[in-house]
């Protein structure tokens, strides 16, 4: 053996690598001179150090199995076992590591002490990975906590906030669509409705009767209108959608379809409710405010009309 190759075994040797170069199937030689561990764990032979570990050690007994195999598909690369443990090893953080190698020819297998400095490397992947286990554990409850703070809490649709946010991004988003001169679909209209006589109904049979026609007229809209449209808790009895796709009559004949719905349905024990219905479609270049002024003043018009109709402006 070369000089140059002893000094390599005897580095790996300081680094506590043990090698065992694979003369036939199932049967090894030990390189250069044995670590310590190596030889606290695997007795030495007359010969030497020990050069079939395997018969001290279950783990390297099934490694072995695999190791072969790897060796007779004849592909260059390395198979690698798990960090396991040793009769006697105390140390948490103290393991071994076997190695199948295949390079130019040559078959070995190394047997690896994780030192100190390994294991501190170890540790600290360790912890990094418990620290991005922990980061997607808090941005999931984030998203969650994000997602329920964008619910009404009583009826679960969406809220005044959210939806304002959404109604401002839609109108946003098509003024950059006109400004770029790019073609634009038809402009989306709002439905704004109050239930009539809600508080006739707080007052004669009490709030929870008045929370559960809350509830059930929220899944009510939800059910009767397309996914595409925007259902919200405007605020105390009143609701409002954001139709993003129709004509103007298209629009009022969904308005007055969901406000004949709402007049046959039963709540509970409730009594039957009404609901006036105010309905406004988007004027390009006019302000947020001014298109929910509109169809608010529509609801209004539907109040003074008489109740449990649709007004239009």
């Amino acid at each position: 053996m070369v000089d140059q190759e002893q000094l390599v075994l005897n580095i790996l040797r300081s680094l506590d690598v043990a090698v065992l170069k694979r003369v036939e199937p199932r049967k090894y030689e030990f390189l250069g001179e044995a670590p310590d561990f190596y030889n606290e764990f695997f007795p030495p032979n007359e010969g030497g150090a020990c050069n079939a570990p395997w018969e001290y050690s279950a783990m390297l007994e099934f490694f072995l199995e695999d190791a072969e195999n790897f060796f007779n598909c004849g592909e260059p690369g390395e198979y690698s076992s798990g960090v396991w443990q040793e009769d006697g090893q105390t140390d948490e953080e103290a393991g071994l590591l076997a190695v199948a190698s295949m390079h130019d020819g040559v078959e070995v297998i190394i047997i690896r002490l994780l030192n100190d400095d390994y294991r501190q490397r170890v540790g600290i992947l360790r912890k990094a990975r418990e620290q991005l286990l922990e980061n997607r554990k808090l941005a999931t409850t984030l998203k969650e906590f994000k997602v329920k703070s964008q619910r009404d809490g009583l009826t679960k649709i969406l809220n005044r906030e959210t939806f304002m946010e959404i109604l401002r991004n839609k109108i946003s988003a098509m003024q950059h669509k006109v400004m770029a001169d790019e073609l634009v679909s038809e402009p989306p209209s709002l439905l704004m409705m109050d239930i009539d006589n809600f508080k006739n109904i707080n007052d004669t049979y009490g709030h929870l009767c008045g929370d559960m026609v809350l509830q059930g007229l929220g899944q009510l809209l939800t059910e009767q209108l397309r996914r595409s449209d925007i259902v919200a808790r405007y605020g105390g009895e009143e609701f409002v959608v954001l139709i993003l796709r129709g004509t103007p009559e298209q629009v009022y004949k969904i308005a007055d379809k969901v406000r004949a719905a709402i007049e046959t349905n039963n709540f509970g024990w409730a009594p039957k409710i009404t609901v006036s219905v105010g309905c406004a479609t988007y004027i390009p270049g006019e302000s947020v405010e001014n298109f929910i002024h509109r169809a608010d003043d529509a609801m209004y018009d539907a109040k003074h009309r008489g109740k449990n109709i649709v007004c239009v402006r």
